[in-house]
């Protein structure tokens, strides 16, 4: 399987990035800034062979529009994979934050009831807390929030991709 990740070089993606050490990977580390129309072109590009893709890296609204753009390509082809990571964020106020309103809209768009007919699958993926360079563990446990490693998260993130059915959407945290 051929796995394609944004984002891939902390956090989340990083994560899933070791779990898939044959993947190919877009961060701006490497040159790929999701939040510029030419890198979004040329990671679709070198996409095509690609079994997978893990829509992970966050900017603003530049998360939904790679998804828009992968997705035109790849929803007629019945073997590819969209993994949308979205956030817990989807179930609150879109209104209260730009975060809370992007992950909401990515989230709604690729709901296979909102997609013209599609084969491809769409999976989006809703964590809740989880510690990363972003969110740091030390702060996660002053407020005394229940979080999940970037390495749980991913090992569920691969565990969707694995299953053989339609994983529309996959909602999990840690409660206190």
């Amino acid at each position: 399987m051929k796995v394609a990740i944004t984002g891939h070089t902390r956090g989340i993606g990083k994560a899933i990035a070791e779990l898939y050490p044959d993947h190919i990977g877009f961060s701006r580390s490497n040159g790929y800034d999701i939040s510029v129309l030419e890198n979004r072109t040329s990671i679709i590009s070198q996409c095509e062979d690609c079994d997978v893709f893990i829509n992970n890296a966050y900017q603003d609204e530049h998360q939904i529009e790679m998804y828009n753009e992968i997705f035109e390509p790849w929803h007629h082809h019945k073997e590819k994979t969209i993994v949308n990571i979205c956030s817990r964020a989807v179930y609150e106020d879109p209104d209260e934050k730009p975060y809370n309103k992007n992950k909401s809209l990515l989230k709604n768009i690729s709901n296979p009831g909102n997609n013209y007919v599609r084969q491809c699958r769409v999976i989006n993926i809703n964590p809740g807390w989880v510690a990363t360079t972003r969110v740091p563990e030390e702060w996660l446990i002053q407020q005394n929030y229940p979080y999940i490693t970037a390495t749980e998260c991913a090992r569920y993130v691969k565990w969707a991709i694995d299953q053989n059915l339609e994983i529309g959407e996959l909602s999990f945290w840690k409660s206190k």
